[in-house]
């Protein structure tokens, strides 16, 4: 009917194949072998039943034949799909003959047989109009050749055709379901790698933006630590901006060696409340003050994912002071009814609030993906930045 019924299969093994699954490999056997292999069983068997008859009808036979001719062709050449071309040349030999009269039921039968092979195929896999034409065109000969038959031909007629036509629409419907879980794989597929971008771009923007800002204290430090000829002021701050970009580097490297792994998530352990002292302890040894609150009521165990969007935030937010803030920074964290909540600020003087910046966003996404939510804007000359999230 390998360019026209495999057309539709093919589209569901590409669809599949893009989701990154395999077809069952029965099935493209069955429709490049499996059904024109049938139909010209069908055909040669009808032949001789007919050519055994009282009185054989030479022109039916030949029909017969003729009307095998494009089964032959799949085989050989492949399947071009259900088209208009391949029902019309299988179908009006075919029901010629049966028409012309065969001389023998079993003759008629194995050519009904080709023609309701013809309607599943076409009911399954074509366009609604190609299948409800070849239905009604195989109807309308298998009607007009059992003209005059007894009741139990009709009964048989029809029941053949219900059975084929429900058989046919539940292939239908298995492949158009079996193509829309393809497709809805693929997508899926699409957004978790964009999840993974958008995850790993967060991690080198905190990781990035924290090592800029306390590289940058230190290296101002020690700008000025020469300045006061303090040789071996100069030479520690120089030391601990070199350790921060070293680990900054370590990082980078790791996230890196993520990406190019394809992992889902970095194997790493992840920093989360227990560092966030240290975190603090790092702006301080920079020169950057810092004002630490730590507040527990009763909770032992948060979990890691909001932990780890703790820890980013207030990564972000201290970074953010260094860069735009004023005056000394305040750390608050405090673990009580339940939830995890973090608030950062600084002094901005006559900063003025000009919109989310990347960083926000980033810091919004975190708490969000943890179950909670932020807020950050000026408050009484302060940019103050507030997440909350389930513990």
């Amino acid at each position: 009917m390998a360019t026209d019924v495999a057309a539709a299969v093919c589209d569901w093994e590409d669809d599949l194949r893009r989701a990154g699954r395999a077809a069952p490999a029965g099935l493209s056997v069955m429709f490049r072998v499996g059904a024109p292999a049938l139909a010209l069983a069908f055909a040669a068997g009808a032949v001789p039943a007919a050519a055994l008859a009282p009185e054989p009808s030479i022109l039916g036979i030949a029909l017969v034949l003729l009307s095998a001719i494009p089964w032959g062709r799949w085989i050989l050449k492949g399947d071009d799909g259900p088209s208009w071309w391949f029902a019309l040349a299988v179908l009006v030999p075919l029901g010629a003959a049966v028409l012309i009269g065969l001389d023998s039921p079993v003759a008629a039968l194995m050519a009904l047989a080709v023609g309701l092979l013809l309607v599943a195929l076409n009911v399954g896999f074509a366009p609604v109009p190609l299948a409800a034409g070849v239905a009604g065109l195989t109807y309308l000969v298998a009607v007009a050749a059992l003209a005059g038959a007894p009741p139990v031909g009709w009964v048989a007629l029809h029941l053949g055709f219900a059975l084929t036509l429900a058989a046919a629409y539940a292939v239908r419907v298995s492949h158009d379901s079996s193509r829309l879980v393809a497709r809805a794989l693929e997508a899926l597929a699409l957004q978790r790698a964009a999840d993974q971008r958008r995850i790993m771009a967060q991690d080198v923007h905190d990781v990035v933006g924290h090592t800029l800002a306390v590289t940058m204290l230190h290296i101002t430090a020690a700008r000025m630590a020469i300045k006061r000829s303090s040789e071996a002021e100069a030479l520690e701050a120089l030391e601990e901006a070199e350790r921060h970009g070293r680990a900054s580097l370590a990082d980078l490297r790791r996230l890196v060696k993520v990406l190019r792994s394809g992992e889902e998530s970095p194997t790493a352990p992840q920093p989360g409340l227990a560092d966030v002292e240290a975190l603090v302890e790092s702006f301080r040894a920079a020169g950057s003050p810092v004002e630490f609150t730590l507040s527990v009521d009763g909770l032992a165990v948060v979990n890691p994912g909001s932990e780890l969007a703790a820890y980013r935030i207030v990564q972000e937010a201290l970074a953010n002071a260094v860069r735009h803030g004023t005056g000394a920074a305040r750390v608050s964290l405090t673990l009580a009814g339940g939830e995890v909540a973090v608030e950062v600020g600084n002094p901005v003087g006559g900063l003025t609030d000009n919109g989310p910046g990347s960083g926000l966003v980033g810091m919004r996404e975190r708490a969000s993906a943890a179950g909670g939510d932020l807020t950050a804007g000026i408050r009484d000359g302060e940019w103050l930045v507030s997440a909350r999230m389930p513990a």
